[in-house]
């Protein structure tokens, strides 16, 4: 029971973080007006919606690696983790591609374009959308990269290294950054998801490092 209280709290701290930050972003859009927060939420939720794809495959990782890490097979838990992490840079990549191309054309399903009434701010807000979908089309292969090897890790029931290098990328490096550039007289809403970018750039490269390192001096220890 310790041990599984010690894997689950620290894996729901991991989610914690990334959770929080997306949740200060409205808080800082909310900031900004009703039509910047209107415009993130249109952001948030197509980029949720493609975040669940990242997130099956998370599960994946963890399930076979933690089967290879059960028979003590490294080498093939590294080839399983980095092919299930190039299917979802594929993936990630059509879906960037996909917000990059709609980036206009997306956020129009989610405002009543015959409202005369409210017709100037359904406007401002498929403008501010349309920004914010341009930084989760590059976000889509950061937020991919880190949760597969998220996934992965957990697999190795490795978790409190993780928790602390999320909480780094999340809110020592990312949410300062949404702070500072998602003021109005800075960049405003892109500002903000450039924080949510940096965020997750930072978190996948230092998931990457842990993963590779952690899985190569597992292979050597076997070795020797």
């Amino acid at each position: 029971m310790r041990k599984i209280i010690n894997l689950g709290s620290l894996t729901a701290m991991q989610m914690f973080f990334e959770v929080a930050i997306f949740t200060a972003a409205i808080w800082l859009s909310g900031l900004l007006g009703k039509n910047p927060q209107a415009a993130n939420q249109i952001a948030l939720n197509l980029s949720s919606m493609t975040f669940m794809v990242a997130m099956g495959l998370s599960v994946a990782a963890t399930i076979r690696v933690g089967n290879q890490k059960g028979l003590q097979n490294y080498k093939e838990l590294r080839r399983i983790a980095f092919s299930i992490f190039l299917l979802g840079i594929l993936l990630a990549t059509f879906f960037a591609l996909l917000f990059f191309v709609f980036h206009k054309s997306l956020p129009n399903m989610y405002v009543d374009l015959k409202d005369t009434v409210n017709y100037a701010d359904n406007m401002e807000v498929i403008s501010i959308a349309a920004k914010l979908l341009l930084a989760a089309a590059f976000f889509q292969i950061s937020d991919s990269i880190q949760i597969v090897f998220l996934g992965a890790l957990r697999g190795l029931q490795d978790v409190k290294v993780p928790t602390i290098l999320t909480f780094i990328s999340y809110w020592v490096v990312g949410f300062p950054v949404s702070y500072y550039y998602g003021k109005e007289e800075m960049y405003g809403s892109f500002g903000i998801w450039l924080g949510l970018l940096a965020g997750l750039s930072t978190a996948a490269i230092l998931l990457f490092i842990r993963f590779n390192t952690l899985t190569l001096k597992l292979i050597k220890e076997k070795q020797s």
